[in-house]
């Protein structure tokens, strides 16, 4: 098999039924569909049921715990293609996106290339200058060069030129097999397991080269930052930027004062441009209790 698609879902069928519904007008088709399932119910192994019976490409429903990580991994055992397409299922494809993203591979062979991602299309445009300005001090996540800062925050590439990154965004991100016999997701991170895309593409960026191909393109939806509240998501930020910059970057001065700024953008951002009280309680949560690095970090979410 050439390409494996690997969905992870949990309680939003219909996320997931418009996702296909983009994956079935692909003009490159792929060899399987891994949907690996966290739902309470039912509602989603029926619907996935009926569609095998009718599908262009083979099908493979997964039960498994909740928990991002887990659940990626889990799709990984069950692959079988050279390369691993991850999907959020609140995205919608264009019809060439596989197509695009498999020639860029193939056009890259032998230049040690791991990964490629595509262009999220509906990122807005309209920031206004000052939340610009306040992202940018502050060592923010944004838009730029598709690389990690200083403080352990990324800024994700959204333009229209083809380019090598650091990271990539999770809701669209595929790889080589062979980089899962190095690394895979870090399980500390649980729930939705905020950045672990960035922690995953960056630690795979130190030995291979990953592309940003933008006529690979998408819609992003975002279902699940609409939908969550605003403590919660805060606190799990929070208290995985502190782990994953204590895993993966240097202690000198300039990291960790891009880190110290960092939280006091959050801090700020949330209070005084946002106005949610919410959100900043969720801030200092993640700050009084974050996650530890209890192994080594070049060992941390590597095979052994």
């Amino acid at each position: 098999m050439s390409i494996s698609v690997i969905v992870c879902t949990r309680n939003r069928s219909e996320d997931l039924r418009r996702y296909l519904c983009s994956l079935d007008k692909q003009t490159q088709m792929p060899d399987e569909l891994i949907i690996v399932d966290a739902s309470e119910d039912e509602e989603t192994r029926d619907f996935v049921e009926r569609r095998m019976r009718m599908s262009q490409y083979v099908i493979k429903h997964v039960r498994c715990e909740p928990g991002l990580t887990k659940q990626r991994n889990r799709g990984i055992k069950e692959s079988k293609g050279k390369y691993l397409f991850f999907f959020d299922d609140d995205v919608v494809l264009d019809p060439e996106y596989l197509q695009v993203s498999y020639e860029t591979f193939d056009h890259f062979e032998g230049k040690n290339i791991g990964g490629v991602t595509g262009r999220i299309t509906n990122i807005s445009k309209n920031r206004s200058a000052l939340d610009a300005l306040f992202k940018k001090i502050y060592f923010l996540t944004e838009h730029g060069k598709g690389r990690l800062k200083k403080s352990g925050f990324p800024e994700h590439r959204s333009d229209d030129k083809l380019a090598f990154v650091e990271v990539f965004s999770g809701c669209s991100m595929a790889y080589k097999r062979e980089v899962f016999s190095k690394y895979l997701f870090d399980e500390r991170l649980t729930d939705y397991s905020y950045m672990e895309d960035v922690d995953f593409s960056y630690r795979v960026s130190r030995k291979y080269k990953l592309i940003y191909q933008p006529e690979a393109k998408l819609v992003h939806l975002s279902t699940t930052y609409k939908s969550v509240d605003s403590r919660f998501l805060r606190r799990m930020m929070v208290r995985n930027h502190c782990y994953l910059f204590r895993k993966n970057l240097p202690k000198d001065v300039p990291h960790i004062f891009g880190f110290a700024m960092s939280i006091v953008g959050l801090l700020l951002y949330n209070g005084v441009l946002m106005k949610d009280i919410k959100a900043c309680i969720g801030v200092i949560e993640g700050i009084l209790r974050p996650l530890k690095v209890i192994e080594r970090p070049d060992m941390m979410g590597k095979r052994s």
